[in-house]
Formats: structure tokens, C-alpha cells, sequence
């Protein structure tokens, strides 16, 4: 049989089976399995986010429906309910995650090929809550009456691919997933000013990187000095300050910059802190509004990727259902990269779902239904055509 020979097993060559194997076995993820193993679990659950399955019945139905061909997109057989249910139970979401931070690097590697939109690499850090009824999922914690996981999210700034990823209970505060998600040197952190923690930001700045966010409006400081402005600039001032709190200044004890800045357009008035002494303080807004695409990321894979609903009910099964739909993210990307692949990600899902088990790959299936003439040249970022 040839290796690749439907979209559903092109879509998925870029992934390792040798370290998705060396996964598993740090986590002994297969010990005992009969039925559906982990990579097998694994290739269901893309083809149901695919296809867009509400329930297990309903990846039931369908691969029961195109059983003729789904050997030959490597799903081997159709799955029962209760055997999928019980590998959701099981296999560790831990494994997936894994597979997440290899598929992560691979894209890296590849992404150094393009260009960065300011000097160094652009890093956005956020979260967003996936909200669960309290009464079905329990151990989601959250408020009184409603329950959540939350996604924490450190999104490549010049891609629009997800570079680290954490998912917490929902009571999990935005700044404590900070140590895991901001670890790099020589990169800019953008972050809201929910991840405001003086003891984090200060280790950003020990690494040698620089973040970007706003102010608090209680925050305690005394201006040092103030760098010159345009008058009737967008820029209202540039100051360089210190924290002056009784607990702040022990946890950042060098100096900031605050600027304060007016959009032309919404004539709104925002507070930037940052340790970039050197950047105009024009750029250093640009970096701030650049936020806004980790927003447009987590509404896109809320979506299209069926992260609000979920085929199982434990932690383990809505994490794992997490963590490749992650997967499936980087797996868009890549192609897109790799191939000149010159479509958004959102059409390409489309042609995947109604062509998924057919002969064929990416690039022969848009071949057939774009014409090259009309798309960009360059390599579009995960978002284009949203």
C-alpha cells in the first residue's frame, strides 16, 4: 500500500510515528491495550474534529458509513462507543501533549524561514476559558454554578501558530501559567495586564527579553525622568519610572518605561509598561496591538475546532480532546508552509471535511478547486481569510 494515499493519512505525515512511540512508552500509554491504541485514538479523534462529529455516536455513524475506505486512510476500522469512551478515560492526555511540543518545535524549525514583524521574535500570551456545565463535568471548578478548563497560551506573534500551551482548571489565575509559558531569551512578551506579576515580569527581564503590557491603574510608582515627545503626537508621554509599592518594589527593583499613547482612530488612551528602553515608543505600541491576534486565534479554534463541546466527560478526555485539536493547528500550518499551500486555514478544513477519504493530497486537492492566480504568493499565517 502506498503511504500516503488519501487526505486523511497526507494530513498526517508531517507527524512522527517513531516519537509519537516514544511518547507513548514514557507513559506506558499502551500497557494492556487490545483494541485502540493510542496513535489509533489519536487518528479518530483528528477525523472527528474534522468532520465535525457533535458525539461518539456520531464518529460511530460516519466511519461505519465509509467503511470501504478507511483502511486505506489508516483508521483500519470503525470504532465502537464504549471502547472509544474507555481510551478517552485512559490514555493519558499527557502523551498528547507531547506529541503537541514535537509537532511545536517542527514548526519552529520550519518558521525560521520567514520574517519576524519587528526585530526579535514575537511572543503573545494569553488565556481564554472554556466554559463546562459544573453539573456534568464536576472537577471543573470554576464559579459556584459553572464549571471551565482555561487554555493559557503562548501564541508565535509572527506565525499565528500556538509555540506553548498549559491548560489549567478554570480558577487558575492567568499570571501563575506565566513561569511556564515565558522561559525564552532574546524574545518580546505581549501580554494583557491580567498577567501583571512583578516577580514573573522581573525574570523576563533577568532572561533578556523584553515584555509589553499595560499598567494597572493602582499601580505605585515616582517618574525618574521623562523622554521627549512630539507634541500633538500620538505618543503623550514617555516616562521612565520605579515602582515605588511596598511589596513592587521588592519584586521589580529596576527601573520601567510607561507610556502613554492615543489611538487615532478610537482617540483611546492607553498605559503601556514595558523594559524596552530603547525601542521608539510608537513601535513599542505597535508590538501591544499586535495582542489582538491570540483573541482572533482562540475565537477561530473555538469555532472550527470543537473545543466547546466535548466527546467525553473526565479531565483526561477534555484535555486530550485540548491538546489535538492543538495538534491539528500546527498540522495546517505546516502543510500550508511546506507545500506553498496558498489557501486560509479555514477553507483548507473545509476541503479536508468533504474530501477527507478520498485519493488524493493537499496540495493535488486544492490544486483542483483553486486557482493558484488568485492567492497571495507568500506564506499565509494561520488566520488569513478568517
Amino acid at each position: 500500500m502506498t503511504k500516503h494515499t488519501t487526505v486523511f493519512g497526507d494530513l498526517l505525515r508531517y507527524i512522527s510515528r517513531s516519537e509519537f512511540e516514544s511518547a507513548i512508552s514514557g507513559y506506558k500509554a499502551d500497557f494492556k491495550a487490545r483494541v485502540l491504541r493510542c496513535f489509533d485514538l489519536f487518528k479518530v479523534m483528528i477525523y472527528g474534529l474534522i468532520t465535525d462529529c457533535f458525539s461518539v455516536r456520531e464518529i460511530e455513524i460516519s466511519m461505519k458509513a465509509n467503511q470501504s475506505k478507511l483502511y486505506h486512510a489508516g483508521l483500519k476500522q470503525p470504532i465502537r462507543r464504549s471502547t472509544f469512551y474507555d481510551a478517552l478515560e485512559k490514555k493519558r492526555h499527557d502523551v498528547f501533549q507531547t506529541v503537541f511540543h514535537m509537532l511545536s518545535d517542527k514548526a519552529q524549525t520550519i518558521s525560521g524561514r520567514t520574517d519576524k514583524k519587528f526585530k526579535d521574535p514575537l511572543r503573545i500570551i494569553d488565556a481564554s476559558v472554556i466554559s463546562l456545565c459544573i453539573k456534568v463535568f464536576d472537577w471543573a471548578k470554576y464559579w459556584k454554578s459553572k464549571g471551565a478548563v482555561k487554555l493559557h497560551l503562548n501564541l508565535d506573534g509572527d506565525n499565528l501558530i500556538p509555540y506553548e500551551a498549559y491548560v489549567t482548571d478554570g480558577n487558575v489565575h492567568d499570571s501563575k501559567a506565566m513561569h511556564r509559558l515565558c522561559q525564552e531569551s532574546g524574545v518580546i512578551y505581549v501580554m494583557d495586564r491580567g498577567y501583571i506579576d512583578y516577580k514573573s515580569l522581573y525574570c523576563i527581564e533577568l532572561q533578556g527579553s523584553i515584555f509589553v503590557t499595560r499598567i494597572k491603574d493602582k499601580t505605585k510608582y515616582e517618574k525618574i525622568k521623562s523622554n521627549p515627545c512630539e507634541e500633538g503626537g500620538k505618543v503623550i508621554t514617555d516616562d521612565v519610572i520605579k515602582l515605588t509599592g511596598q511589596a513592587t518594589k521588592s519584586h521589580y527593583p529596576k527601573e520601567l518605561r510607561k507610556i502613554k499613547y492615543q489611538d487615532q482612530e478610537t482617540k483611546k488612551v492607553y498605559e503601556f509598561l514595558t523594559n524596552d528602553m530603547e525601542r521608539d515608543a510608537v513601535e513599542i505600541a505597535a508590538i501591544y496591538k499586535e495582542r489582538w491576534e491570540v483573541e482572533l486565534f482562540f475565537k477561530w479554534i473555538k469555532q472550527h475546532l470543537k473545543i466547546k463541546s466535548f466527546w467525553g466527560t473526565s479531565r483526561n478526555a477534555v484535555y486530550s480532546q485540548i491538546w489535538v485539536a492543538l495538534i491539528l493547528t500546527i498540522l495546517l500550518w505546516i502543510h500550508q508552509a511546506l507545500n506553498s499551500i496558498k489557501v486560509s486555514a479555514y477553507k483548507l478544513l473545509i476541503m479536508i471535511k468533504v474530501a477527507i477519504l478520498t485519493k488524493n493530497s493537499l496540495v493535488g486537492l486544492v490544486t483542483n478547486i483553486v486557482s493558484s492566480k488568485t492567492e497571495k504568493k507568500s506564506i499565509q499565517p494561520l488566520l488569513v481569510g478568517f
